[in-house]
């Protein structure tokens, strides 16, 4: 009669602990905790993980197109001197006079206006910020290297031929600029003047 007790306590606890690690390994198995506390954790994690992965693919996508707004290569046939020259000083008097047809009062320096018929021509070693400028442009090239035509009207026309590439050259390229108040081909003329100037220029 008194092992009655112990047995009855000792079936007791082989329950318990029997109880305890079943519970434990409901926690630690995702396939024997069925019903509804498991399976919600399951689906919330798997599509966190998902939803984690899309936008990580997405974002790696787009570095790569950033290459819209560049201005198209500089072709560089002829590399010129951009160093040592006379900023205004490329053409004379009569290379404007021969070019336009008129009589030049200027021997030199960047600007030269002519009578009969009456135009002034710009000429310069400058930047070549032309090609951003507002204006009807057309892409050519001089000597083998990339110029801009921009004609703001038909009385005024600018013809800009790079020089070279260099990133380090302070005044790249070669400029001349007519405006005409008679009717002469200002662009014809602004190019003819142009080609003169950039064969004038030595070598680099």
């Amino acid at each position: 009669m008194h092992l009655r007790p112990a047995a009855i306590l000792l079936a007791l606890g082989l329950t318990l602990a029997t109880a305890t690690g079943c519970s434990e390994q409901v926690k630690g198995s995702a396939v024997a905790g069925t019903d509804a506390a498991p399976e919600p954790d399951a689906p919330s994690s798997t599509s966190t993980s998902t939803s984690r992965k899309a936008p990580t693919s997405t974002p790696a996508t787009k570095p790569a197109d950033p290459t819209a707004g560049k201005r198209g290569d500089v072709k560089i046939t002829t590399r010129k001197k951009t160093t040592g020259l006379e900023t205004c000083g490329v053409l004379k008097a009569a290379d404007v006079e021969a070019a336009t047809g008129g009589k030049s009062s200027a021997d030199g320096g960047c600007i030269h206006t002519t009578t009969g018929p009456s135009t002034v021509v710009t000429q310069m070693v400058t930047v070549p910020d032309v090609a951003d400028g507002a204006g009807e442009k057309k892409q050519i090239e001089i000597g083998g290297n990339t110029a801009w035509q921009v004609a703001t009207s038909k009385e005024d026309c600018q013809v800009t031929v790079m020089l070279t590439d260099d990133p380090a050259a302070l005044t790249p390229a070669f400029s001349v600029s007519v405006l005409a108040v008679e009717e002469i081909d200002t662009c014809g003329t602004a190019l003819k003047l142009a080609t003169q100037g950039f064969d004038r220029i030595p070598g680099a």
